[in-house]
């Protein structure tokens, strides 16, 4: 089978650029999948159901993201440490930290989607979501929430088959899952008409099949670096421990950094004050803007790989490439979004939005041209992330994002946009992102440099230590 023969991709050697543009793009592809199939199971309410029904689904984004978000970043201390065993030569190391992260995910997934089932609603109430909109969303995110443990297995698996240079399984895993979720979400809704409930239960089970290629990948891909065996299924304590003070940093950061969303969608809610052509037309933007973030992220991920790779085998010189390369990568990308905002937003916001009236697509432009167009701070902000994760260090990034995406977005938000009559607009509040991007990069350019060259040194030390215990004790004599 096809699925099994492809190609890990060494990052520790070869032409890094190249190397990372080819890990890059099917990571890219497997984020815009996902955007895809979610418009998906929209478009298949919005036919079957009605706008109101389609608009419910998008109104639990916010939340779905801040948990995909979260543990999507927790998955990274797998990522990271499975890169550093295997730049280090450990595939026993490896394969302990493969068997311990699948448990882990597993439990993490039945205790987090217990708690969303129960507390699904609350949640939405506290956003401050419309009345007619919360019935429906209510039911969506129930049965969201009853298949995250397939989820966050799949997630832990790609984030696993990326750190030793597989990009393109967790793709075509998505593919196939993906495309089995777009029919059954025609057959239940258009076809049973089973309404918002039919688009929740074929994204569960889509995300079943994705649990389950990956795990067979690790099971039946006899050339793959990691393999699932049943009788080594056991947390080890040392790599829970490693996969934790990894993975709970850059977590942190995913949840700070996505939870002035709530707030900025509240505030949303709260500007638009009933009226639903701004909350169509911003949430039609920001389904646009994910296909951007999809390359950004893709870089990062690409960045972060490699720097966990080189990390491993002590090569400062490809950390150093590979964090320019990331950032060469992530603001092409942004660039070629800036310019199609500017010259075919319209074209662009028509395929979410249709026949909307001119009001919606003016709300939707807003948020268009005051967050893409700043995107690109964004993206510097993302792979400098990336790359100190890469080293171990996933506390860095996300004690800066704490500081400068959560709490000044939440202060100016309370203190100022929804206090002062002036700033009480879309393209004000939609204006806290450069402002935390910028604020960010300020402090990424001060603290980036200083922890690297930490650990610079620490690489050398081990280096030198390591070559002086290859030396004979009789060449160590002469010398």
């Amino acid at each position: 089978m096809r699925l099994f023969r492809l190609k890990e991709i060494d990052l520790t050697k070869g032409n890094l650029f190249l190397k990372m543009l080819l890990f890059c793009i099917p990571v890219a592809l497997t984020t815009i999948l996902q955007l895809l199939y979610t418009h998906v199971d929209l478009y298949s309410v919005r036919i079957g159901e009605s706008l109101i029904a389609s608009t419910s689904i998008q109104a639990t984004n916010v939340i779905i993201n801040l948990i995909v978000i979260v543990f999507s970043a927790m998955a990274l201390g797998s990522n990271v440490a499975v890169g550093n065993a295997k730049g280090a030569g450990n595939q026993e190391k490896a394969q302990k930290i493969l068997h311990t992260s699948l448990i882990f995910s597993l439990i993490i997934g039945i205790i987090i989607g217990a708690v969303g089932v129960i507390f699904a609603r609350p949640f939405l109430e506290l956003m401050k979501t419309d009345a007619e909109h919360i019935e429906g969303a209510t039911t969506y995110l129930k049965i969201y929430f009853a298949g995250l443990p397939f989820l966050m297995v799949y997630n832990y698996s790609a984030q696993m088959l990326r750190s030793i240079g597989d990009s393109s399984t967790p793709f075509i895993i998505l593919l196939i899952s993906g495309l089995l979720n777009v029919g059954l979400d025609f057959l239940l809704v258009n076809g049973f008409h089973f309404g918002i409930a039919g688009a929740g239960i074929a994204t569960i089970f889509s995300e079943l099949i994705s649990c389950c290629l990956a795990l067979g990948v690790f099971a039946f891909k006899k050339q793959c670096y990691l393999h699932l065996r049943l009788k080594e299924l056991r947390i080890d304590k040392e790599c829970l421990f490693e996969v934790i003070q990894i993975g709970l940093p850059a977590g942190l950061q995913g949840f700070f950094f996505a939870l002035p969303n709530t707030f900025i969608q509240s505030g949303i809610f709260e500007i638009a004050a009933g009226n639903i052509d701004v909350t169509n037309g911003v949430i039609a933007g920001s389904a646009l803007d994910g296909y951007c973030y999809a390359f950004v992220e893709a870089s990062s991920a690409a960045t972060m790989a490699t720097v966990a790779q080189n990390y491993g085998a002590k090569n400062k010189n490809n950390i150093k490439k590979a964090m320019r390369n990331g950032y060469i990568l992530a603001l092409s990308f942004t660039l070629i979004y800036a310019l199609l905002i500017l010259t075919a937003n319209r074209t662009l916001l028509s395929i979410f939005l249709g026949d909307a009236n001119e009001a919606t697509y003016q709300y939707a432009a807003q948020r268009l041209l005051v967050y893409g167009l700043s995107f690109s701070l964004n993206a510097i902000r993302d792979v400098s992330a990336g790359v100190m994760k890469g080293v171990r260090r996933s506390l860095v990034p996300a004690i800066n994002t704490i500081v400068t995406c959560t709490i000044v977005r939440i202060l100016l938000i309370e203190t100022v946009i929804l206090r002062i009559e002036y700033f009480k607009t879309i393209p004000w509040l939609y204006s806290l992102y450069p402002i935390s991007w910028s604020l960010a990069i300020l402090v990424d350019a001060v603290c980036v440099p200083i922890f690297l060259k930490r650990e610079f040194f620490k690489l050398d030390n081990q280096k030198a230590m390591e070559d002086k215990q290859r030396t004979p004790q009789s060449q160590r004599f002469i010398d």
